[in-house]
């Protein structure tokens, strides 16, 4: 693994890396002399010691950053310890980043109680801090001085931190919104197509009854009609039961293995077609790597146009071309006009089956076209077989 996909993975990486750097400046700043920053008198064995002692608390702030995330309050505790043993040295620039970042990490991995009462405990010390300096030197400007600086390193990381935690929040709540949004549109697509799969099975049904009932008794004929019915009924049915386990599933996304119907089916769709009466001229070409989404399109865009056909124009003439074309795979389905058919009840015509899919193809990236060419009735869609980029 690379350095750079290690930093992005590993948190402890990025502590280590962040207290390693943490050390290197500190010992920089403590080299070009900014130590002995506070103006408080020094122990009498301390002040003899030589500003190189700074670089013993630097470095046991920067163990404590090794465990900020894990044990925030204790690395805190470890840090304050380290500055407290820094201020009798006389202070330096490089606990005092130390020390930031630590009270940082309190406000952004601690419990909600561990930061409340640091936060108390940081007002406390500044009022009590700033009080007492301002009393000590009579001037109450010192005070305001005293309070300013505390505010800025021992607030304002618990403030910065505070922000971005709400930031994070705001960020999950979003995410979990667009989640939801987003199953609830896949389930209003699921509802649209089990309307889709439901009437179109049961317009197939109706039609190959009504046409043994408009016929005169036969027996051959009138046992195959009532298997076509039969054959078009139980695949309803599995159809509706696969997509209420769809509906029913904590993961409505994960649908494409499930996805029911696709290239395999096109010819049990062009049987039940002929036994209601189309003649059927097919032209199915295999199609290499086809996504279970694209031939599930295929298969209900094919389904469709052979439902109209033999709704609008029973008994006749269909060319059915499924064909790869590059990057796309075409689809068309073309029936002779025979004339307008007198469907014997509304519920067999609802009149959205095109523009179902329609949506379908452009959903996508493809494209649908339907309508009268010559004395042909034109089902033509385009779908890519990749996604764009």
């Amino acid at each position: 693994m690379g350095l750079k996909a290690r930093w992005k993975n590993s948190t402890r990486f990025q502590d280590a890396g962040y207290a390693a750097g943490t050390f290197v400046a500190g010992l920089a700043v403590n080299l070009v002399g900014l130590v002995n920053i506070w103006d408080i008198p020094e122990p009498p064995a301390l002040a003899a010691l030589p500003e190189g002692w700074h670089t013993l608390p630097l470095a046991i702030g920067c163990l404590a950053m090794l465990g900020k995330r894990r044990h925030p309050m204790l690395a805190l505790g470890v840090g304050t310890a380290a500055a407290v043993a820094d201020i009798l040295l006389g202070g330096s620039i490089a606990l005092v980043m130390v020390l930031f970042d630590l009270i940082f990490s309190v406000g952004l991995f601690a419990s909600a109680r561990a930061r409340a009462s640091v936060t108390t405990a940081v007002f406390v010390l500044i009022g009590t801090v700033s009080v007492v300096g301002g009393l000590a030197t009579g001037e109450f400007r010192v005070a305001v001085f005293i309070a300013l600086q505390l505010i800025t390193l021992l607030f304002v990381p618990l403030w910065w931190a505070a922000n971005i935690r709400q930031q994070r929040q705001l960020g999950a709540l979003d995410a979990e919104r667009t989640a939801r949004e987003a199953v609830l549109a896949e389930r209003a697509s699921m509802a649209r197509d089990l309307h889709d799969v439901i009437a179109a099975h049961l317009s197939t049904t109706a039609i190959h009854s009504g046409a043994a009932l408009a016929r005169p008794p036969d027996t051959d004929r009138d046992r195959a009609t009532l298997q076509a019915v039969r054959t078009s009924s139980l695949a309803a049915l599995e159809e509706m039961r696969s997509m209420i386990m769809l509906l029913r599933a904590d993961d409505p996304a994960a649908s494409d293995p499930t996805l029911p119907g696709g290239l395999d089916r096109l010819p049990d769709l062009v049987e039940a077609a002929a036994a209601g009466g189309l003649r059927i001229d097919t032209r199915i070409r295999d199609v290499p790597g086809i996504p279970a989404v694209v031939a599930h399109t295929v298969y209900r865009i094919v389904r469709e146009a052979l439902t109209n056909a033999g709704k609008h124009a029973p008994e006749s003439d269909v060319r059915l071309e499924v064909r790869p074309a590059g990057d796309v795979v075409t689809v068309t389905v073309a029936n002779t006009l025979t004339g307008a058919a007198t469907l014997d009840h509304h519920a067999l015509s609802s009149g959205t089956g095109l523009t179902s899919i329609r949506e379908r193809a452009a959903l996508l990236g493809g494209e649908l076209t339907a309508g009268r060419d010559g004395d042909l009735f034109r089902v033509r869609a385009t779908l890519p077989l990749r996604s764009e980029p």
